[in-house]
């Protein structure tokens, strides 16, 4: 088995929820196709950008948040 294999399939995100993208914390504002979520962040000059990105790209939040 190799390690892909052995990965547990993505958890689908709940909507208003703060999630882990990269180095950013983004918050889930719908569900998109193909596993797939709608994110919303705000960039270092204040302005709010949405995404869509892969569920198996978002990390949960780990105990603190700053």
């Amino acid at each position: 088995m190799t390690m892909s294999s052995r990965r547990r399939p993505a958890a689908r995100p709940r909507i208003g929820a703060l999630m882990r993208y990269g180095e950013r914390i983004v918050q889930v504002v719908a569900e998109a196709r193909g596993q797939r979520a709608v994110i919303e962040s705000i960039g270092e000059e204040g302005r709010m950008f949405r995404s869509h990105v892969k569920w198996a790209s978002r990390e949960r939040l780990g105990g603190q948040i700053f």
